[in-house]
């Protein structure tokens, strides 16, 4: 009955008054019988004036069931559900020991007493009394607590399932409560004890069923169960077991998993994962490998005992091999081909299994034999193995397992058995070539069979990539080397070329010149001899196939202070000789420049140098180079460097356009780590050749003001040059010393000068990275920057105008970091303006990038470090907070579009800045169409982004400020206030929507309500939508909307059935693009062929009619085209007149305080 009893009860009041308080009015027998027994002890304690407390009331009970000889069910229940709500109340130490014990034998005579004929609810009801009980007795005392204890265990595998999971709990309980070790190993004991005589059965249950199997199985059927529970008991008390007496517990159970009963196997091998799980601390080597032997007998029969069960056994042997690894390694490696042998029938099969058998198979493996490979290395070399050691001889027949697998496979094996053989290679390193050369051969002569290699298969090339790096290139092309039959022209194994050119790394660059260059020379010298063009040509790409694996020796190189100055040469004749290899050589230039700056500490770390090389990470494997090392590397690279940079230069001024990306990787990661001085003196030889110089030798570009930059307009041949130099001045950017970094600078700062958009563009590259390294000229040039950059009209190439924008980035994050002086403050919304009127842009892609700028601005704000009163994030949302007072709705609606995507990416944002909402939500009070469909795409934003609990706090103010709009179905803000509705409905429920409803607007959220539902009337629909022009003088007579807003309208109905969207036209999902129309902020699909121009502002202004033109027209034009350029002057005074400060609404404020 207490089991009905969920609310916990109060020891410090009257547990009778409680009683009748909870059940005085319930009509239930067991109450009312539960209130008379609760009614009758009270009466009893009040007469011998006791007080009314726990331990009172269970003295009181446990007499009255004492003095009772004989008690109906009814009352007996009644008693012992009382004893068993007043007993858990009773404090610590509340009942003395010797009490304690006496109680419990009286609970333990009733129950053998009256044995089968009390009810669940009273036998549950004194069990968990006996568990209770048991903790107020001296736990130092096995003799006062082994009557209690051995009733417990009894009824712990009782068939009853409430009254056993009862008596487990608190076996279990008292496990935990056992201090002394004599105690515990006695009631570890009597747990043994059960376990044998569960065993016996067992093994009785074996013997008859293959005698007489059917005769007796309805006796056995219970005495099975018992097993069972014997085993569930022990999974919860495993942890608590004598040390001594669960290794006992251990053998047993495996004595019981080894007769293999499909009744029995999978409990039997819960428990043993449990009895591991609790000696994982201790060294069990010896009983683990008895059992290592039975599991992988387990698991080798497959699919004869049920799949599961046979892969709970595969992992339980994965967690036998850690315990054996961690106490003995030998016998680790020494059973290592019993479980790989048993294991890899699984592999085979189809659908997760032979996943999860791959996975516990690399799980094994990994980490294991790499360590023990060294002892392995001890006994013998790589080309001596006629000494062999026990490990040696394990590992030889755990690859033979792996061999064995291979040539059973009718063709190539599946992806499961390649991966494990992968994690074999990679585990045993250089010594595969001892252990693994017969899998190395079977999988070349696999590559070789399917159609010469030249069938992709990216499981058995992965396969022999890992064979590759893990021996190495050396290593194993002496396996599977690649030959040419000079006579016959013929070749072999030109397929592991693709193979060597992704997964080779650690290699030397001597053996590339050693030996695949002659290689390659060879099949080129051949490829002119061979007089059939199809074999002829096929010769010449095998030749520049294996030139190509240059970068791939570069990856790691182990001898590059020794060889690079070697190498240099061919490089360079490779630059000047050899156009394919152009590609090559600058990738080969950056890897080795990249990956030792790396080891060095420097901004890009080794992991992103390797986020290029896939199967880095598919291996697991993250190669550094030493720092003592990568020094002498740098030092190499460097003295090789200068000539290395003058053929480049040359070489990338001589280029076609589209070749020269490769060369200036090359060219910064070669500046990067030469001489300053010397990068610049090749720096101005390119002046020399070009004649801009004067007769003194300096850069007369640098001197003059004008007439140099553009003294030709029509000279193409001019402004080419000029790019080019100032695409070689971008790659010296990131090594340059102060001198050369002023240098680039200036010729940056007077390339605009320029008409030509192109050199823009290449100054524009150029001052991004200058701001991007040497963010000094954020601070120190800020405001000449600033100045400069708001001069130049803003490029239509889009291309150009990313480079402006990450100028853009880099000044205003310093900007917004730094608290600037009044004059420099106010530059900052030079930025913004233009990145507000960008956001109004009629062209998706312009629009696109002022998003991504404003996103970059934000992340990097967001991850910085500040130290100030207000948070740089937070400075720059104020910011445009302060263009919601202006007086252009153009300029307010784009500040409300860029508000909307800050809140989109940071829904923090919504609820750490307490006016923002409010801010935005008065807005909705304005005449101005722009306005409100920013405001409204703001608030879908909103809706869509907070979670439910966070909207509750606004709702009311959100309804209430959108649902005039409801009524206007022009520009479909009826629309949108329905798509916003329905997101509300759906999260914060109908109800709490119904409830801060105005009853004037009842009718629509029926209507939104019965259309969400599929329930919606067309009459009710179309109220405003078609109104014809003669309708009744009560209705406000709406203009018919042209055929473009009857297709969008039809679009919006559309997209209302896309729930997921965070914007209603307004914001794109992750994937796709940031666009935005020029009136009604964010938007997802293309602009409507007619613009809403025209109803851009409800209420104009005379002065407007009239057709003035004043500078606020033109700075808020439609699509932030400005037609008037603006002298100096009025635009420090436009910046002057952007607010500081959003307008704060009183009304709505104070609900959007920080919690």
């Amino acid at each position: 009955m207490e089991e009905e009893h969920t609310e916990p009860f109060k020891d410090g009041s009257d547990l009778c008054q409680q009683l009748m308080d909870r059940y005085a009015n319930s009509a239930a027998p067991q109450h009312r019988h539960l209130l008379a027994t609760a009614a009758a002890l009270r009466s009893n304690l009040a007469a011998e004036s006791l007080p009314l407390t726990p331990p009172a009331y269970f003295a009181a009970a446990i007499s009255a069931l004492d003095a009772a000889e004989a008690l109906d069910p009814v009352a007996l229940s009644a008693l012992v559900s009382f004893m068993a709500i007043a007993l858990p109340l009773v404090p610590p130490a509340g009942i003395a020991a010797p009490k304690s014990r006496e109680a419990t034998e009286i609970l333990v005579a009733v129950l053998a007493r009256e044995g089968e004929g009390l009810g669940v609810a009273s036998v549950r009801a004194m069990v968990k009394c006996l568990g209770v009980l048991i903790g107020f007795c001296d736990l130092e005392d096995w003799d006062g607590i082994k009557f209690g204890f051995e009733t417990l265990l009894k009824f712990s595998i009782s068939k009853r399932p409430k009254v056993r999971r009862c008596a487990q709990e608190s076996v279990e309980k008292v496990f935990k409560s056992l201090k002394s070790s004599t105690a515990t190993k006695e009631a570890s004991k009597l747990v043994l004890s059960e376990l044998k005589s569960c065993w016996a059965l067992a093994l009785k249950l074996s013997t008859l069923k293959t005698v007489n199997e059917c005769k007796e199985d309805k006796v056995l059927k219970h005495e099975q169960l018992e097993v069972l529970h014997v085993l569930n008991l022990i999974n919860l008390i495993a942890p608590y077991l004598s040390a001594k007496v669960i290794l006992k517990v251990l053998s047993e159970v495996h004595k019981l998993f080894s007769f293999m009963f499909s009744e029995l196997a999978r409990h039997a091998l819960k428990t043993i994962e449990a009895i591991f799980e609790a000696l994982r601390i201790q060294n069990i080597v010896l009983e683990t490998e008895d059992i290592v032997v039975s599991l992988a007998s387990f698991v080798s029969l497959g699919d004869r005992n049920p799949l599961d069960t046979v892969i709970f056994a595969a992992k339980l042997l994965r967690v036998a091999m850690d315990l054996l690894y961690n106490g003995q390694s030998s016998l680790w490696i020494k059973n290592l081909p019993l479980v790989c042998g048993s294991v890899m029938g699984l592999l085979t099969f189809e659908g997760d299994t032979a996943s999860q058998a791959s996975s516990i198979l690399n799980d094994v493996l990994k980490h294991r034999i790499g360590p023990l490979s060294l002892l392995m290395g001890t006994d013998q070399t790589f080309h001596d193995s006629s000494q062999e050691s026990v490990e040696a001889d394990a590992m030889k027949s755990t690859c033979a397992v792996f061999e064995n697998a291979l040539s059973a496979t009718d063709g190539i094996p599946n992806e499961h058995v390649l991966s494990v053989i992968s994690v074999l290679f990679l585990e045993l390193g250089e010594f595969s070539l001892v252990f693994m050369r017969n899998i190395v051969l079977k999988l070349a002569d696999l590559m070789t069979r399917i159609s010469g290699g030249k069938v992709h298969n990216e499981h058995l090339q992965k396969c022999v990539g890992s064979a590759v790096c893990a021996m190495g290139i050396e290593r194993f092309l002496t396996l599977v080397p690649i030959s040419l039959n000079e006579q016959s022209y013929t070749y072999s194994n030109i397929w592991v070329v693709p193979i060597l050119k992704r997964y080779v790394t650690g290699a030397s660059l001597a053996y590339y010149m050693e030996h695949v260059m002659p290689l390659a020379k060879s099949f080129k010298k051949a490829s002119r001899k061979v007089k059939k063009s199809g074999i002829s040509q096929d010769l010449l790409v095998c030749a520049y196939e294996l030139w190509g694996l240059l970068p791939s020796f570069c990856r790691q190189a182990t001898d590059t202070y020794q060889n690079f100055t070697h190498l240099s040469d061919v490089l360079i004749t490779f630059l000047k000789k050899d156009p394919s290899m152009h590609q090559n050589v600058s990738t080969a230039l950056q890897i080795l420049v990249t990956e030792n700056k790396a080891a060095l500490g420097p901004k890009k770390s080794a992991k992103d140098c390797h986020a290029e090389y896939d199967f880095l990470s598919e291996f697991g494997m993250q190669p550094t180079y030493s720092k003592k090392a990568a020094t002498k590397n740098i030092k190499s690279l460097a003295s090789c460097s200068i000539q290395l940079l003058y053929v480049l230069s040359d070489l990338f001024i001589s280029s076609l356009p589209e070749t020269r990306f490769c060369l200036k990787g090359a060219i910064g990661c070669l500046a990067s780590v030469t001489d300053s001085s010397v990068t610049k003196e090749m720096f101005l030889s390119l002046f020399k050749r070009f004649q801009f110089v004067d007769c003194e030798g300096e850069a007369e570009i640098l001197t003059s003001p004008t007439g140099v930059v553009d003294s030709d307009q029509n000279d193409l041949k001019g402004y080419s040059q000029r790019c080019l130099i100032l695409e070689i001045a971008s790659c010296l950017v990131e090594g340059a010393n102060n001198n050369l970094i002023e240098l680039i600078y200036n010729l940056t700062i007077y390339s605009f000068q320029a008409t030509d958009e192109s050199v823009h563009h290449e100054a524009y590259n150029t001052l991004s990275k200058i701001l991007e390294e040497h963010s000094c000229f954020s601070s120190a040039r800020y405001i000449e920057l600033i100045d400069l950059l708001h001069g130049l009209k803003p490029p239509t190439a889009i291309a150009s105008l990313r480079s402006r924008y990450a100028c853009f980035h880099m000044l205003m994050v310093h900007a917004v970091k730094v608290s600037l002086e009044e004059e420099e403050n106010s530059k900052a919304f030079l930025i913004l303006n233009e990145i507000i009127l960008t956001l109004k842009d009629g062209k998706d892609e312009t629009r696109k990038e002022a998003y991504d700028l404003l996103l970059n601005i934000s992340s990097s704000l967001r991850d910085s470090s500040f130290v100030g009163s207000i948070e740089p994030y937070h400075k720059l949302v104020s910011m445009i907070m302060g263009y919601l007072s202006g007086s252009s709705p153009h300029i307010k609606s784009g500040a409300v579009s860029a508000l909307s995507v800050l809140a989109y990416k940071d829904t923090k944002l919504l609820l750490s800045i307490s006016d923002l909402v409010p801010s935005l939500l008065s807005l909705l009070q304005t005449k101005d169409v722009e306005i409100i469909k920013a405001v409204l795409g703001f608030v879908k934003v909103m809706v869509s982004s907070l979670q439910a609990r966070e909207l509750q706090n606004i709702l009311s103010d959100v309804i209430t400020e959108i649902l005039p709009w409801s009524s206007v179905s022009r520009h479909h803000f009826r629309s949108k206030v329905t798509v916003i509705f329905e997101i509300l409905l759906r999260k914060c429920g109908s109800a709490a929507v119904k409830l801060v409803t105005p009853e004037k607007y009842k009718g629509f959220l029926k209507t939104v309500l019965e259309n969400r539902h599929g329930k919606s009337s067309e009459a009710v629909t179309n109220d405003t939508e078609n109104m014809p022009e003669d309708s009744s003088a009560k209705r406000p007579k709406w203009r018919k909307p042209e055929s473009s807003d009857t297709q969008e309208k039809n679009s919006i109905k559309n997209r209302k059935r896309k729930r997921d969207n965070k914007f209603e036209g307004d914001m794109p999902s992750q994937k796709e693009a940031l666009k935005s129309t020029g009136n009604d902020g964010l938007r997802l699909g293309k602009r409507s062929r007619h613009s809403n121009d025209k109803d851009s502002n409800v209420e104009r202004s005379e002065g407007s009619k009239k057709g003035k033109r004043s500078w606020s027209r033109n700075f808020t034009e439609r699509g932030g085209k400005r037609k008037v350029k603006l002298t100096s002057t009025e635009k420090d005074k436009a910046a002057s007149r952007v607010p500081l400060r959003p307008s704060k609404p009183h009304k709505l404020k104070r609900k959007f305080k920080r919690n």
